[in-house]
């Protein structure tokens, strides 16, 4: 995931390094916008601002959607109301943090107790367990072709 949003440019919205830029406060009594300082900013100034702010939504939202598209919708619950992409992802290496040895032996668990139903669609099963064998793989567990060979053929039924 991090290899994908530092190929955009984008690492400094993961680690809190880059900071939403501040809007100019709006008087609504003299219809102006005001500088922190107090003086009236020119249109310009204004208009870069909203500029500025419209890229770091932009921005933000991309690793926003980098990070939802590859965590379980379990965990994309428990995050997303978070509000910045910095906030998500430390949210999410918390979670992960100390926890990453017992999902890899949850997960090979259920990767070698699954079973393909007698009549079970076997696209479906299948993609499960590559899916999970991914996952391992994305956490540095790597299962020999040799062996994930061995597991598909112990989950099928036996009509096959």
């Amino acid at each position: 995931m991090l290899t994908a949003i530092g190929a955009r440019g984008l690492m400094r919205y993961t680690d809190g390094r880059k900071v939403k830029p501040v809007p100019f406060v709006f008087d609504s009594l003299m219809s102006k916008y005001k500088k922190p300082d107090g003086s009236e900013p020119t249109e310009s100034e204004v208009e870069d601002l909203d500029d500025k702010i419209d890229e770091y939504h932009q921005k933000d939202s991309l690793v926003k959607q980098q990070i939802f598209s590859t965590i379980s919708d379990q965990l994309l619950l428990r995050v997303q109301s978070l509000g910045s992409a910095s906030k998500i992802w430390d949210e999410v290496c918390k979670i992960h943090e100390g926890k990453t040895e017992l999902v890899q032996i949850d997960l090979r668990r259920r990767l070698q107790e699954m079973r393909c139903e007698e009549g079970g669609d076997i696209k479906v099963h299948f993609s499960e367990q590559l899916r999970l064998c991914e996952s391992l793989a994305g956490m540095g567990t790597m299962i020999e072709d040799h062996n994930f060979y061995a597991i598909i053929l112990g989950s099928l039924p036996e009509t096959y």
